[in-house]
C-alpha cells in the first residue's frame, strides 16, 4: 500500500475506532462489570500474631465461611446526632434501624428520612471463644443514650474473662468501639473479634452498573468489589492485614474498619441476608493481663469530602475508594472536588455545572483553537475538495494524490481536527462519573423544570411535554434537554468540513440524532453540561472562522 493509501486507511480507522470507543464505553458503563481503575498502595498494617486456642473457630476459607452474627432484640438506647438516628443494642451493642436525617426519600420537603438500616438489618462486633457462651446475655449498661457528647460503656463478665466496651459517635457517620478483653485466669486465653454488617435484599438500583453496589473492601492494597449477583453464587473469602471492608449503594454505605490484626475478610448469601464481616485471627490474652482493640463503623452518606477527612485523620487506608470513582480516578476525583468548591460558592449544582463546563473550555482553548483553526482551513479548502472529487470520480487513486497535494498546498492536517474529541473522551466518562456517584447531584434543583440533576429529563417530546397523558416507552422518552443538545451537537456538525469519505460523511450524519435518545435517559446535569459544552464550542468556532474569513 503507497503512503497515500496508507494515509486514508489511517484516517477510517481512527474514524471508526473513537466511534466504537464512544459505543462500547457507554455500553460497558450500563451492562458490563466495570473496573474500578484505581491505583494500588500496599498495605503497612502491622500483624499481631495469634495464638492457638482450641475454643476458636478456624479461619474461614472458601467452603467454611464465617458466622453470620445474629440480630438480636435491641434495648432502647437511641443513637443520635444532627445527621443520623438508630438503635444500639444491649447484647454487645448491635446497631440497627439507622436513619440518615440530612436526606429525604424524595425532593418532597415532607418524604421521610432515607433508612440505611431497615428492621432486620444491622452491624454487629463481637468476641468468640475465651470460654464465652454462644448465646451471651444483656451486657450491663452505663449511659442510656449515644450522641456525641454521651459514649455510652457496655460490660460482660464470665469467670474467665471481662469485656470493656465503650462506644463513640462523632458529629458525622463515624462510631468508634474500643474493646478491653481482661483475663480473670491465672492461664493464657485466647478469642477471636468478628464484625458483620448484614443487609436483607439488595437496592433496585444495583442492577445499573453505571455505579457500582455491592461488596467492598480494600485490604492487601487492592480494592475487592463483589457483585450481589456473583455472592449469590459463590462466597468470597479471603485473608488480609487490615483494611476495611462492607457493603456500598449509590450514596450510601455501611463499612467496618477492623483492628489492622491478621484477618479474614468475607462476603456470603446466608438464607436470605447478604452478610459482609471480618474475623481476625485468634488474639492471645497473657494471665491476669488485657488487650485493648478498636473497631471503627461508618454508616452513612458517601459525601467525598467526610470521607477524605476520616482517611486523614483516622489513617484508614484508601477509604476514598469507598466511591466509585471509575477508569479515570484520576480526573474523576480532582473533579468532584472542584464541583462542590463551586456548588459551595454559587448554591445551585446546575449553576456549578455551568460555570465547571465553561473553566474547562478556557483551560483547552490553546488546543481547541489550533483544532477549530485547522477545521477552518478545511472548510475553506471545502470547494476545491468538491471539484477534485467531481474531476477524479473515475480514478480514486489520482483523486487522493491531488488531495494529498492540496493539503500539503495549504498547510492542512485533516486529522487536527479530531485531537479534541480524543481529549474530550476521558472528560466526558470522567465527568459522567462525577454526575452519577456525586451525592451533591442527588435531588439538587437547578431552574425550570429540572427538579433533580441525577434523574433525566422529566419531559418528553411524544407526550407533548406533558400535555398528553400517555407513559411513553423509555426509548422513546425525549426531554427538552437532551434535543437542545442535539441541536447544538448538529449545529457544531455542520460548522466542520465534512468527510471527503461518504461513509464518513454519512455515518457524522446521524450521529447527533444517536446521540440525542442516547443522552435522553441519562442524568440531567450531564445532559445540560454537553449542551453547554456544545454552544461554547460554536461560539468559539464562529469566532474563529471569522477570523480567518471562512463562510
Amino acid at each position: 500500500m503507497n503512503d497515500i493509501g496508507r494515509q486514508k486507511e489511517e484516517q477510517r480507522n481512527i474514524f471508526i475506532a473513537m466511534v466504537l470507543v464512544i459505543v462500547v464505553l457507554f455500553s460497558f458503563q450500563f451492562f458490563g462489570k466495570k473496573d474500578n481503575g484505581a491505583p494500588s498502595a500496599e498495605s503497612e498494617a502491622p500483624v499481631v500474631a495469634a495464638a492457638p486456642a482450641p475454643a476458636v473457630p478456624a479461619p474461614a476459607d472458601k467452603n467454611t465461611l464465617l458466622p453470620t452474627l445474629p440480630v438480636v432484640d435491641v434495648q432502647a438506647i437511641p443513637v443520635a446526632n444532627a445527621v443520623l438516628s438508630g438503635m444500639l443494642g444491649s447484647r454487645g451493642g448491635q446497631v440497627s434501624d439507622v436513619s440518615l436525617l440530612r436526606y429525604r426519600e424524595t425532593p418532597d420537603k415532607d418524604s421521610a428520612p432515607v433508612v440505611l438500616l431497615k428492621p432486620g438489618e444491622a452491624v454487629s462486633v463481637s468476641w468468640t471463644g475465651m470460654g464465652l457462651p454462644e448465646k451471651p446475655g444483656a451486657w450491663a449498661v452505663s449511659g442510656n443514650r449515644l450522641t456525641p457528647q454521651t459514649p455510652v460503656a457496655l460490660t460482660y463478665q464470665t469467670p474467665s474473662v471481662k469485656i470493656e466496651r465503650v462506644i463513640e459517635l462523632d458529629e458525622h457517620y463515624m462510631m468508634t468501639l474500643t474493646d478491653r478483653v481482661i483475663n480473670l485466669t491465672d492461664a493464657p486465653v485466647a478469642g477471636v473479634l468478628a464484625g458483620s454488617i448484614t443487609r436483607a435484599a439488595p437496592p433496585e438500583s444495583a442492577r445499573i452498573a453505571a455505579v457500582f453496589e455491592g461488596f467492598v473492601g480494600y485490604f492487601d492494597g487492592k480494592l475487592f468489589e463483589e457483585s450481589y449477583a456473583s455472592v449469590d453464587k459463590d462466597a468470597f473469602s479471603k485473608p488480609a492485614a487490615g483494611g476495611w471492608t462492607g457493603i456500598t449503594d449509590k450514596y450510601w454505605q455501611t463499612i467496618l474498619i477492623p483492628p489492622p490484626d491478621a484477618l479474614t475478610m468475607t462476603y456470603q448469601k446466608t438464607g436470605d441476608r447478604y452478610v459482609a464481616g471480618f474475623q481476625t485471627a485468634a488474639l492471645a490474652v497473657p494471665a491476669r493481663q488485657s488487650i485493648e482493640r478498636t473497631t471503627r463503623v461508618f454508616i452513612g452518606a458517601k459525601e467525598a469530602a467526610l470521607i477524605n477527612r476520616y482517611q486523614e485523620s483516622l489513617n484508614i487506608p484508601r477509604f476514598d475508594l469507598t466511591i466509585d470513582y471509575g477508569w479515570y480516578y484520576f480526573l474523576t476525583k480532582p473533579f468532584l472536588a472542584f464541583l462542590a468548591f463551586l456548588f459551595k460558592i454559587f448554591g445551585n449544582m446546575g449553576v456549578a455545572i455551568l460555570i465547571f463546563a465553561t473553566l474547562l473550555r478556557i483551560a483547552m482553548l490553546p488546543i481547541a483553537t489550533k483544532s477549530y483553526e485547522s477545521m477552518a482551513k478545511m472548510r475553506r479548502i471545502q470547494p476545491k475538495i468538491k471539484e477534485l472529487q467531481e474531476r477524479h470520480k473515475d480514478n480514486k487513486m489520482l483523486m487522493q494524490q491531488e488531495l494529498m497535494a492540496l493539503y500539503k498546498r495549504d498547510k492542512v492536517n485533516p486529522m487536527a481536527g479530531c485531537l479534541p474529541m480524543l481529549i474530550q473522551i476521558p472528560i466526558f466518562f470522567a465527568l459522567y462519573k462525577v454526575l452519577s456517584v456525586s451525592i451533591l447531584m442527588r435531588q439538587a434543583p437547578f431552574f425550570g423544570w429540572i427538579q433533580d440533576l441525577s434523574q433525566p429529563d422529566p419531559t418528553s417530546l411524544f407526550t407533548a411535554f406533558g400535555l398528553i397523558p400517555w407513559n411513553e416507552p423509555m426509548f422513546l422518552h425525549l426531554g427538552i434537554w437532551p434535543i437542545l443538545m442535539g441541536i447544538t451537537m448538529y449545529i457544531q456538525q455542520k460548522m466542520q468540513p465534512q468527510p471527503t469519505d461518504p461513509t464518513q460523511a454519512n455515518v457524522m450524519k446521524f450521529l447527533p440524532l444517536l446521540f440525542t435518545f442516547m443522552m435522553a435517559n441519562f442524568a440531567s446535569g450531564l445532559v445540560i453540561y454537553w449542551t453547554w459544552s456544545n454552544i461554547l464550542s460554536i461560539a468559539q468556532q464562529k469566532y474563529i472562522m471569522k477570523k480567518m474569513k471562512v463562510d
